[in-house]
């Protein structure tokens, strides 16, 4: 547990310290397209759960410009191929099966 918060602590400063950046120094909205790529490639980094929390995020104008929306809804048909091998591990280890 403590790895995988690990994992996502480290995947989600990559977002978070440049976007913290941005807001000091007035650039938010110049970089904001930039910053919605990186949020793109952390949140697949991050997996499954963290795809569809983007995928949610890409359809809501009232939280996202348009632009950004455009960058987040490529979580929607491009996203990489899960592992089945490590899909079925997870489930079966999850389930007691083996």
């Amino acid at each position: 547990a403590l790895s995988r918060l690990w994992q996502g602590g480290t995947a989600a400063s990559r977002f978070v310290i440049p976007t913290v950046w941005d807001a000091i120094t007035g650039n938010l909205e110049k970089n904001d397209v930039k910053r919605t790529r990186i949020l793109r490639e952390v949140l697949t980094s991050l997996g499954p759960f963290f795809i569809k929390l983007g995928q949610a995020l890409a359809i809501r104008p009232d939280i996202l410009s348009p632009q950004a929306m455009y960058e987040l809804q490529r979580l929607c048909d491009k996203v990489p191929a899960f592992d089945t091998k490590m899909a079925m591990e997870t489930v079966e280890k999850e389930l007691g099966c083996k």
